[in-house]
């Protein structure tokens, strides 16, 4: 992630280690480029997605099984928390992007709402999902099938925020606290409109 770029980390933690957040944030936003990805009943999601709104992506695959729904039921808690702190306009839309479309791509949405119906669960063409995975730092490998053909993803934990402006603002790296997260999110948001009026 440009790693001159970062400006601080803020680590926020209380005495167990589920009961925490790092959250980093970036001195410099960076800005994200044109994609489109799609939704299992082809609805389009794009960079204009972006536009006017704070986003919270995080990528994984459906049939992982633990770090994607450990943190997408994270991050439905953290959700309700924020919505507690900041207006309903700000509350973040949570996106996950399955890297794995050969098998998700007729159940991302249904995997991601499981979590919460107001979660988006997209997919795309390859070299889409890597535009996204390189503005974001982000990364993955399918690993080699093994004689059944079966075979898993390795992927990057950290969930991607992402400004009003289209531009990446912030990562969080899991575990994570929701009280927390939701208050790192909140002076996020602070920060960015102190920004706006200078």
């Amino acid at each position: 992630m440009r790693r001159a770029a970062i400006a601080c980390v803020l680590v926020f933690a209380a005495l167990p280690v589920a009961a925490q957040v790092q959250g980093v944030m970036l001195d410099a936003p960076v800005a994200i480029p044109d994609f489109i990805l799609s939704d299992e009943a082809g609805q389009i999601f794009s960079d204009a997605d972006l536009a006017d709104q704070w986003t919270l992506i995080m990528f994984g695959f459906n049939s992982c099984p633990d770090v994607c729904p450990f943190t997408l039921g994270n991050l439905e808690a953290a959700i309700a928390e924020t919505a507690l702190r900041v207006r309903p306009d700000n509350v973040p839309q949570v996106v996950f992007v399955s890297v794995d479309p050969a098998r998700d791509a007729k159940t991302v949405t249904d995997y991601a709402q499981f979590f919460h119906p107001d979660f988006r669960g997209v997919t795309g063409a390859r070299d889409q999902i890597d535009t996204l995975i390189e503005a974001t730092d982000s990364f993955y490998r399918l690993m080699p099938p093994d004689p059944s053909g079966y075979y898993t993803v390795q992927h990057s934990s950290s969930v991607s925020v992402i400004g009003p402006d289209g531009q990446l603002r912030a990562k969080l790296q899991p575990p994570f606290d929701p009280g927390l997260t939701a208050e790192f999110l909140a002076r996020l948001q602070i920060t960015y409109r102190k920004e706006l009026l200078q």
